[in-house]
């Protein structure tokens, strides 16, 4: 099997799969003495505005995972450097007991990190656990901070496909890829959010068996659980559940023209369509025509852009297709109800 194939399996898993799996993790070192039977504990490190869904991924596997051994191998225990209720960005509530600077490590430290909260606190720890050679998961908000933090000259690191597309547009970061999950130098950096129980079982098949690994799926109800190296689907347009080939073209060719937008008459082209017919089958699964929805799609990536960089309004406008910064601005509070200018106003 091919190296890009490691660490992923289906439900009927076999050994050769797990043996893989297990090849990729060896890049990190495992935990000391870190036969199966040893119990492993994970610090679950959240701030204010984490991820919940994250977080419940977290805990789901290793509780899962304890269910299928009939033993409690995996305990937990949630830190955070604002100890207490800390709040999720759905405005559920985690008690957290305080993290202390490089003190009392963990086997693992999974950082669930809150889209406005700053890294120094986990970076403290992941740098400890660095130095004893353990393992740091980061999910989504922390792979994005880690990737604007540290200046990694070898290696892949990955973070959510929006926060990829947002570094790319704010700086430059070569060693950003767009796999689901990275490691480097004992350092995961993942895609996070629907990802997180498939990367938690990608993790914990470094110390169970083939048979294990595919109960916990099962169990989960997860009929595949993709390699770390599979790329993210980015977008609606890479789902194929919901839309013909034709109109997922469509979608496919508006997320990666954002700067230079194309006609109707070229999309349609492109996609093998009339104008007419291509109108026609967004009304029936949209409501709406091409030109509002690629608009649309424009804004978003605008809206990321407006919130989580410092990029000038008039950059953000051509990077997404403007022609100016009023005619942005413009369509920005017709779509969000506020300009852009507004809204920085409000963050600062």
């Amino acid at each position: 099997m091919e190296r890009d194939e490691k660490l992923g399996f289906q439900c009927g898993v076999t050994t050769a799969n797990v043996n893989n799996m297990n090849k990729q993790m060896s890049s990190v070192s495992p935990p000391a003495g870190s036969e199966t039977t040893r119990n492993l504990v994970f610090e679950i490190f959240i701030q204010p505005g984490f991820s919940d869904l994250e977080l419940a991924a977290v805990t789901s596997v290793l509780r899962t995972a304890n269910e299928v051994l009939n033993r409690d191998q995996f305990t937990w225990q949630i830190t955070s450097d604002v100890p207490g209720l800390v709040n999720s960005c759905s405005e559920l509530i985690a008690r957290a007991q305080p993290s202390i600077g490089d003190q009392y490590l963990r086997d693992y430290l999974v950082v669930i990190a809150g889209r406005d909260s700053p890294p120094n606190g986990w970076m403290i720890r992941l740098r400890a656990m660095q130095k004893f050679q353990r393992r740091v998961v980061l999910l989504s908000d922390a792979a994005r901070e880690y990737v604007k933090t540290v200046n990694v000259q070898n290696g892949r690191m990955a973070a959510h496909w929006r926060d990829v597309s947002l570094l790319r547009e704010i700086g430059s970061f070569p060693m950003l890829s767009d796999r689901l999950v990275e490691v480097n130098g004992g350092i995961l950096t993942c895609a996070g959010h629907g990802h997180t129980l498939e990367a938690m079982i990608g993790i914990l098949a470094d110390v169970l068996d083939p048979g294990e690994c595919a109960e916990i799926a099962s169990l989960l109800v997860l009929e595949n659980v993709r390699s770390f190296s599979q790329d993210q689907p980015k977008g609606t347009s890479y789902n194929p559940n919901f839309f013909e080939k034709r109109l997922q073209k469509a979608l496919r060719l508006m997320e990666t023209n954002i700067e230079h937008p194309l006609r109707l008459a070229d999309l349609a082209e492109q996609v093998g369509l009339s104008s007419r017919h291509l109108e026609r089958l967004f009304t029936v699964y949209f409501n709406t025509t091409p030109a509002k929805l690629y608009k649309r799609t424009r804004l978003k990536r605008a809206h990321k852009l407006v919130t989580d960089s410092h990029m000038a309004l008039i950059e953000i406008a051509i990077a997404c297709g403007f022609s100016s910064a009023a005619s942005f601005s413009q369509a920005y509070k017709a779509e969000f109800g506020e300009t852009p200018t507004q809204l920085r106003r409000k963050k600062r």
